[in-house]
């Protein structure tokens, strides 16, 4: 069942997860708006990465915490979350230099602080780079100076 639960949800990652964001007053009236969250491409996990060790905090830490304690943990590190979840809308890399502050800086004037916190541990719960781990391990593996299956002893290549 923890296996299905999983695949799901970093189903959900690829296809997007919405959060909703407060409606700007001028421009209408009470519709409100979504925000798609997508996982970050290799580059963007990179980013996304950088900005999480920086904060230091684990994410079973930050599951554990009563809202006084998630309150607190907003209050410290509410750029960086907001900077996480941008890197995961402005997916591209240009795109995040000329757009990701100022994406940013309206996640954390238009989105509930627990939706952004609660963004933030699925996308560190759910980003999986076991694929990587088996690629570098099979290329560990492999050593260049050794013949190959097709270079037989009588062939001398």
């Amino acid at each position: 069942m923890k296996k299905e639960e999983l695949l799901a949800s970093e189903l959900l990652l690829d296809l997007g997860v919405a959060i909703p964001v407060r409606p700007l007053r001028f421009l209408s009236k009470k519709k409100s708006r979504k925000v798609l969250i997508r996982r970050p491409y290799m580059g963007g996990l990179i980013r996304f990465s950088r900005i999480y060790l920086k904060m230091g905090v684990s994410s079973e830490e930050i599951k554990k915490y009563n809202p006084d304690e998630m309150m607190e943990f907003m209050t410290n590190h509410g750029h960086s979350v907001s900077r996480m979840v941008a890197v995961s809308i402005v997916r591209g890399f240009f795109s995040y230099i000329l757009f990701g502050n100022l994406v940013a800086w309206w996640l954390r004037w238009q989105v509930h602080p627990l939706f952004l916190a609660e963004a933030v541990i699925q996308l560190i719960d759910h980003t999986n780079l076991d694929p990587f781990k088996n690629i570098i391990i099979s290329a560990d593996k492999i050593n260049l100076m050794k013949p190959r299956m097709s270079h037989g002893k009588e062939n001398g290549s």
